[in-house]
């Protein structure tokens, strides 16, 4: 116990004082004010036929759960998603592989680690929460119990599971990486629905909150929204809570058992660093023959233009960069994709295999802007003739280019029937995907915020035709009606004149 424990406040020392911990605390706590807005706003984000409660203990206490069920996973799980990538990245592993801690134990102790900073995030939250009760003045009468209740049943089995499942994704070589981001984002969006509407949990709470407004105001007619929903007339009524009973204890048990399983795995799947250094070494000489096809015909047609201009070789160079480590099989696909795009109908073409194109990317793009981190290379750029402008260049055309490969059976097709605007639409869709990796990897120099914002926007947009969001433009007329082609191209501009500026300064 004595090992777990200086374990696990050694490893809670360093993550805390990551700047990514503070910027989730001070996001978290903004997102919870957004979340209760002020009684005159303009929207609200629980209304049970057209009635919310009053901001007291038992309806903020309810309405904080569900904003952590549905939040909680997709924006914690990326937080605590390195307690063994930092031991890596600090060259710590080769040491803890060294010493007498077992693997389980040293597991154990990251995953504790984990639910600390989980639970620090919920006590913010909490606390904040207070605060806007109190502000609001609705209720001044603070009753913890109906506060914490709440998140003790259907938030802290949540909190287990997902420092079980980041310990796992880790211990998991294919998983640890940028394909693990992805599938844990689909993970999420299905789990969202499963809180929401199954028979328990926030969806016991749910039901039971539509019980009691239609017998208590049985003329008014409605529905239940939850999230952000215009509203100016919404009435108010006292709330005064329930208590927890068997079937929301029920509730936990699956939440339980996913996180003993996930952890139970990761202690079988962890390699206890043994083999990290071999792995890194491999993938430094497995330079796989899709790498080879596509710099050597970027070779061919460079060959002469290389040696006069300098823009052009650094462009192949960005080239191999980003394909390096790509398989086969992920050339394989993308050439699938590609004669998809030919033949099927337009609307799925647009609703679809554009964006599942552009998806089959991410991880390809998600480096931009911190490239020379990543290989190595930052001290030869810095001490290169090459201007950052010039650099700048190279690595958003070699984005660029990646990408309109990705979607070249689209734009003949556009081209062979004169569809110029769904062309255009999607130029600027490639433009402002590639100024966001560029953007996200100069910021942070890491590719995990790419990654999650991207596939949020994919979702939201392309995916399920959210207007606002749809950089693709699916409903084309629709988009070019509210002018999204040119919003979102500005973006693209902006984010790449902002991410020149941040290199240059660098």
């Amino acid at each position: 116990m004595k090992q777990i424990w200086q374990c696990m406040v050694a490893d809670f020392k360093q993550r805390t004082r990551q700047q990514s911990y503070m910027v989730t605390l001070l996001a978290m706590s903004v997102l919870t004010l957004l979340y209760f807005p002020s009684p005159d706003a303009q929207y609200q984000t629980l209304v049970i036929n057209g009635y919310r409660g009053i901001y007291n203990s038992a309806w903020i206490g309810v309405c904080l759960a569900m904003l952590n069920v549905m939040f909680l996973p997709i924006i914690c799980f990326y937080l605590v998603k390195n307690a063994l990538e930092l031991d890596r990245q600090s060259k710590t592993c080769e040491l803890i592989a060294a010493t007498s801690i077992s693997k389980q134990a040293f597991l154990f102790a990251k995953w504790g680690v984990n639910v600390l900073i989980l639970l620090s995030i919920v006590l913010a939250m909490l606390l904040s929460s207070v605060l806007i009760q109190l502000y609001y003045g609705e209720s001044y009468q603070v009753d913890v119990w109906a506060l914490v209740w709440p998140q003790l049943v259907f938030v802290l089995p949540l909190l287990l599971a997902i420092a079980s499942i980041a310990i796992l994704f880790e211990s998991i070589t294919w998983l640890k990486g940028g394909l693990g981001n992805v599938v844990y984002f689909f993970l999420w969006v299905g789990s969202i629905t499963q809180s929401i509407e199954g028979v328990s949990g926030i969806g016991a709470v749910l039901e039971s909150l539509d019980i009691e407004v239609a017998a208590r105001f049985p003329t008014e007619q409605g529905g239940t929204n939850v999230g952000i929903t215009a509203s100016e007339s919404v009435k108010t009524f006292v709330w005064h809570g329930f208590e927890p009973s068997a079937v929301h204890f029920q509730g936990m048990l699956p939440l339980l058992i996913v996180s003993s399983i996930a952890l139970s795995l990761a202690f079988l799947f962890f390699d206890r660093f043994s083999n990290g250094s071999m792995n890194e070494i491999k993938k430094q000489w497995r330079i796989v023959s899709v790498i080879e096809k596509v710099t050597g015909i970027l070779d061919r047609i460079f060959v002469g233009a290389t040696k006069s201009f300098a823009v052009t070789r650094l462009l192949r160079l960005e080239f191999k960069l980003m394909l390096k480590g790509q398989t086969n099989l992920w050339l394989i696909g993308l050439v699938i994709l590609n004669v998809c795009q030919v033949f099927v109908d337009q609307n799925l073409l647009l609703s679809l295999f554009l964006p599942m194109s552009l998806l089959w990317c991410v991880l390809v793009i998600s480096p931009l802007g911190q490239l020379e981190r990543q290989t190595n290379t930052i001290e030869i750029m810095a001490y290169s003739k090459q201007s950052p402008l010039l650099q700048s260049m190279a690595s958003f055309s070699a984005g660029w280019g990646l990408l309109a490969f990705a979607c070249i059976g689209s734009i003949a097709r556009f081209v062979v029937i004169a569809e110029w605007l769904l062309l255009v639409q999607l130029f600027v869709a490639i433009s402002f995907m590639v100024s966001l990796a560029y953007f996200c990897g100069t910021f942070t120099q890491s590719k995990r915020m790419f990654e999650v914002v991207f596939l949020v926007i994919w979702y939201i947009g392309p995916l399920q035709g959210g207007l606002y969001l749809d950089f693709l433009g699916g409903n084309s007329q629709a988009s070019w009606d509210a002018g999204m082609p040119y919003y979102f191209l500005g973006i693209a501009v902006g984010l790449l004149m902002l991410t020149v500026s941040i290199r240059q300064t660098r």
